[in-house]
Order: structure tokens, then sequence, then C-alpha cells
């Protein structure tokens, strides 16, 4: 687990976008204001993984996590 890696940086025209590395959420696309939101993603996507749950499973309960924790990130929407 301490070499996997946990996020993906793209840059297009000077501005960085994040992905999570795990496959589950590999397509989920974040701001370069939201990397923790994405390190988060990748890591639930990981619990996720071991815990035989879906990506569409997983699609429905992140946005509830971030409402939990309070977020105002636009994928707590």
């Amino acid at each position: 687990m301490e070499d996997q890696q946990i996020v993906n940086y793209n840059y297009k025209k000077g501005v960085r976008t994040i992905r999570p590395a795990n496959k589950l959420v590999q397509n989920w696309l974040f701001n370069d204001n939201e990397e923790e939101e994405a390190v988060l993603a990748n890591y639930l996507g990981v619990v996720a993984e071991k815990n035989g749950l879906s990506a569409n499973v997983l699609s429905h309960l992140f946005p509830a996590i971030l409402r939990m924790l309070k977020s105002n990130s636009e994928w707590a929407r």
C-alpha cells in the first residue's frame, strides 16, 4: 500500500485537474482546490473495493459523506 498511487494530476491550458487513482473512481474529476476530496474518494474506492461495493453505490455514498462533513464542495451537492 505504501507505493500505491493516490491521485493523478492533469494539466490543460495551465489548469490543474485531479483524478483519484483507484479504478472505481478514476473517472471522477476534481478541481485544483478539491485535492483533499480526491484523496478521500481514492481511499473510499479502496475500502469499497475490498468490501464488494460497486462504483455506482460509491457515486451515491461519496456526496452523502461530504454532506455529513458539512463540505461546500460541488461534489456534496
